[in-house]
C-alpha cells in the first residue's frame, strides 16, 4: 500500500526550518541546499514543496503575517474601537520571544524583497488588510466618541505602521532600549494623543 504523505504538513515543517535558519543564521543562509540539510530532506527534495528560494520565503513570511492576524484575532474577541485598534498593534510589535522571531524574519523579507517588484507588492498587500483593519477600528471609534475629531484615519494608520514597525526593528537591534514596557509606554502616549478619552488600563496589555 503506497505511503500516503501529508503535503499540507511537510510544507508547514519546511517553513519551521526556514525559520529556524532566519533566526539562527540570518536570511544569507536561506539556500535551498541549507534548507533541505535543516529540514531533514536530500537535496532537491523541496521541490515538491517549494520550487525556489522566492516561494519559500514568501511562505515564510505569510506565516509570520497569518500568526499575528491570529493572535489580534483571539485577543480582540468582540471588542472594537480604540482597544481593539490597540490590541492589534500588541500582536504586530514584538513583545516577546515569538513575535521577535517573527519580527527577525520580516525585517529579513523586507530587505530580499527589495528591489524586486512583485514581492513588493506581496508586502504591500499584507500592509493593506492591516490598514483597512485599523481603519476599520477607528471608525468605530469615532462614532463612540474615542477618537480627537481632527485626527484623519489614514494619517493615524500611518503613523502607527510607521512606528510599529520602527519598533520591530529596534527591539532586535537595540533590545536594551526597546524593552517591551518601553515598547508600550511608546504606544500608549501614541494612542492617548489621539485620544479623546483615557488609554485602556495596563491590565488590557497582551503580552
Amino acid at each position: 500500500m503506497p505511503k500516503i504523505v501529508d503535503h499540507a504538513a511537510r510544507r508547514t515543517e519546511i517553513i519551521e526550518a526556514v525559520w529556524s535558519l532566519i533566526v539562527r543564521k540570518g536570511f544569507v543562509a536561506v539556500t535551498m541546499r541549507e534548507l533541505a540539510t535543516e529540514a531533514g530532506y536530500a537535496n532537491g527534495a523541496l521541490a515538491r514543496y517549494f520550487p525556489n528560494k522566492d516561494t519559500v520565503l514568501r511562505a515564510a513570511f505569510q506565516r509570520a503575517f497569518d500568526a499575528t492576524n491570529e493572535r489580534a484575532q483571539a485577543a480582540i474577541g468582540d471588542r472594537g474601537g480604540l482597544t481593539a485598534f490597540r490590541l492589534l498593534c500588541l500582536e504586530i510589535m514584538p513583545l516577546d520571544e515569538v513575535r521577535l522571531a517573527e519580527a527577525r524574519v520580516v525585517i529579513g523579507f523586507w530587505d530580499y524583497a527589495a528591489g524586486q517588484p512583485d514581492l513588493v507588492d506581496f508586502v504591500d498587500s499584507a500592509m493593506a488588510t492591516w490598514r483597512e483593519e485599523m481603519r476599520m477600528y477607528l471608525g468605530q471609534a469615532q462614532v463612540a466618541g474615542e477618537l480627537a475629531p481632527d485626527r484623519p484615519h489614514d494619517r493615524v494608520v500611518d503613523a502607527v505602521l510607521a512606528m510599529t514597525m520602527g519598533l520591530q526593528v529596534n527591539a532586535y537591534f537595540s533590545p536594551r532600549h526597546n524593552t517591551p514596557d518601553r515598547q508600550m509606554a511608546v504606544l500608549d502616549d501614541f494612542l492617548a494623543s489621539i485620544s479623546n478619552r483615557p488609554t485602556p488600563a495596563a491590565t488590557e496589555r497582551h503580552t
